[in-house]
């Protein structure tokens, strides 16, 4: 088959996804998934559902159509198989939460060249009042986005004799959930915040963890997590901080290890160059249109951490889509 000039052309396969990503992300934020569970609906019971325009959920939902999550017969519209499993709040593999995430996401990318410009973040008042972030929301992305890669962290981690863990950072203990279960004889503390920990204790419950998965409301900034852990986890967090708030973030959590205890980061790691993997390189513009002064890092960078610490690098292994576990002993 002949391919036209267009499909051949790699600066559109660059710059069309913004379409079809915007086209999902409106139809999670609008509900037109979740008012389809219910069965197939006219564009019309779909606009007086969703108190949309007529014109505009029509050619939405055509569109969904083209994209294969909703099917069409005659005129009335349903979710698609790949809508049921992945766009439900209520599914398995739901990524609803994850998508509204990406919105807030999408608004902030909308500001790249400001932000490349100032070096910072716009102020939250210049982007959509309806994508402002809060705690509890992010944490339930969190749960979507890390769904399997906790589950891929969990096996390649080797925690025999570990009795007590610290998640720090744990978010919605998405990743506590998955390497108790994997180690029945392990207790684990997850440090967050107030809100953050709040969606931590359902999904802690729900997994009928809460006997061995406890929970420390707090900043390892500024609080003291306590000491004698047997192993520290940072999951996807030294990429929201400058290198130098690693370097002391390390340090403070190094204050909570016995010794002989070990560290992990679990996160994103550059080359040398900075300029692959593409995930890792991409996630760092990410960092800057969310953060003051994050990035993702390179493994050397990441060892200079752990020598200011006083722990010994062990070793890194890739886990998960562009990421790496970086091991390393007190």
């Amino acid at each position: 088959m002949n391919q036209t000039k267009e499909q051949l052309d790699p600066i559109d396969r660059l710059v069309d996804g913004f379409r079809t990503a915007q086209i999902v992300m409106t139809a999670n934020r609008l509900g037109v998934f979740a008012l389809l569970d219910r069965g197939s609906l006219k564009a019309s019971e779909i606009s007086d559902g969703l108190q949309v325009s007529m014109r505009g959920i029509t050619i939405l939902c055509d569109a969904l159509v083209s994209l294969e999550l909703l099917g069409k017969e005659g005129d009335r519209y349903r979710n698609s198989q790949i809508a049921l499993e992945y766009l439900l709040p209520s599914s398995p593999l739901g990524k609803s939460a994850l998508l509204l995430h990406s919105a807030r996401l999408y608004n902030r990318w909308g500001k790249l060249y400001e932000t490349v410009k100032q070096g910072k973040p716009l102020e939250e008042e210049t982007g959509d009042p309806g994508l402002s972030r809060n705690d509890a929301d992010f944490a339930r992305a969190m749960a979507d986005s890390a769904r399997i890669p906790a589950r891929e962290t969990a096996s390649e981690l080797d925690l025999k004799g570990v009795r007590r863990l610290l998640d720090v950072g744990g978010g919605p203990g998405t990743f506590a959930i998955e390497i108790a279960k994997a180690n029945p004889d392990l207790s684990v503390i997850v440090m967050d915040s107030e809100k953050t920990l709040q969606v931590a204790a359902g999904n802690v419950k729900a997994a009928g963890l809460s006997n061995r998965i406890t929970f420390k409301i707090g900043d390892a900034f500024q609080d003291d997590p306590g000491r004698d852990f047997d192993f520290v986890l940072l999951s996807n967090v030294v990429h929201s901080y400058s290198a130098e708030e690693n370097r002391e973030l390390i340090g403070r959590c190094a204050l909570a290890l016995r010794p002989g205890g070990q560290i992990c980061l679990k996160d994103f790691v550059l080359n040398s160059d900075r300029t692959s993997p593409v995930g890792a390189a991409l996630f760092a513009v990410n960092m800057l249109v969310n953060t003051e002064g994050g990035n993702c890092y390179t493994l050397e960078e990441m060892r200079s951490w752990f020598e200011a610490a006083g722990i010994e690098y062990e070793e890194a292994r890739p886990v998960s889509r562009y990421s790496m576990l970086v091991l390393g002993r007190k």
